[in-house]
């Protein structure tokens, strides 16, 4: 893997845009433009006064914590099933040509009971979550996804506003959404034999827009334009939004999926939460008018949103190298 042993990534600036006027019902004038630009620019940016408690977070992060340190065979006892919904261990998540990613996580969605008509016509993602049987996780799990649920959807009107779109351009396809929540734990760096393999391989993640929050650990790291590895440190009080493929899509390129990393080079483990704002199933993604003209001759076909995320999926989290 490229650039494995180099030292830490020099931190840069990466956009820290104050919300709180979009939720205060405020002039915001300014924080459209800020977000207009950060995501031409990184696609990539912090977001303070977000309105989650931190109480809701600190549980949540404890509830992820003392899930990974049970012993492996209680989380396999929840292991991923077939609506991709439970634990997933480390080696399983592994792109095409790379080694296995040097993490394990537990996935959570929209809580589907079996007779739900998409669950039973086998829609993609679409199912009931599995929990485990440790105290006290289900109840500060659900009420982060709730959260942050709930502030997702004001990232998206805000992004639709700086496109100078309907606030609701986004949020309207998010009536059956197949959102995924990932509680995600890196072991440190060192501790893998794989000379191929580090936290999370470069990539771009599927959907339209994802908010994180991560510990103090540090570890992500984002690809400049001209290719210089940087990283994106812990914030306190602060998420970190950024932008996925189908936004790129969306936007024509106008708004990018920027690449990004993780490598745990600290000595202790590492623990994240990712929120992956995809929309409903049959969404169509195609370039908004806005974003195409003469010069800027659309760049993609109309998509499915549901048919491209769980074929990424499908191919992120299936792949089996070929064996000679």
């Amino acid at each position: 893997m490229e650039n494995i042993g180099e030292k830490p990534a020099t931190a840069k600036s990466v956009p820290l845009i104050d919300v709180a006027p979009f939720l205060n019902d405020e002039n915001i004038t300014g924080l459209v433009s800020e977000v207009r630009s950060a995501c031409e620019e990184m696609a990539f940016f912090y977001v303070v006064n977000h309105g989650i408690s931190q109480s809701i977070i600190s549980e949540a992060m404890d509830a992820s914590r003392r899930f990974f340190e049970q012993p492996l065979d209680a989380r396999m006892k929840v292991y991923k099933d077939r609506f991709h919904r439970g634990y997933l261990p480390v080696g399983t998540t592994q792109f095409p040509g790379r080694g296995p990613d040097l993490k394990d996580s537990f996935d959570v969605g929209i809580d589907l009971p079996l007779h739900h008509p998409d669950v039973v016509s086998g829609l993609p993602l679409h199912g009931p979550n599995q929990w485990p049987e440790l105290e006290n996780f289900r109840k500060p799990i659900e009420a982060y996804f709730s959260a942050v649920h709930e502030f997702g959807l004001t990232v998206l009107k805000m992004i639709a506003l700086s496109l100078r779109l309907d606030p609701n351009f986004f949020s309207i396809h998010y009536t059956k959404p197949t959102i995924l929540m990932r509680l995600m734990h890196y072991p440190p760096q060192d501790t893998t034999q794989e000379t191929d393999s580090i936290g999370a391989t470069p990539h771009t993640d599927f959907g339209v827009a994802t908010v994180l929050y991560q510990d103090p650990s540090g570890g992500l790291e984002l690809m400049m334009p001209h290719g210089e590895w940087v990283s994106a440190p812990y914030i306190p009080e602060t998420f970190v939004i950024n932008l996925g493929q189908l936004m790129a899509r969306w936007t024509n390129d106008v708004y990018r999926a920027t690449p990004h990393r993780v490598i745990n080079r600290r000595s202790h483990d590492r623990y994240s939460i990712p929120f992956f704002l995809n929309p409903n199933h049959d969404a169509q993604v195609q370039c908004i008018a806005t974003c195409q003209g003469p010069d800027r001759p659309v760049r993609y076909p109309v998509t499915i949103a549901g048919d491209f995320i769980a074929r990424l999926v499908q191919t992120n989290q299936d792949y089996q190298p070929v064996k000679s």
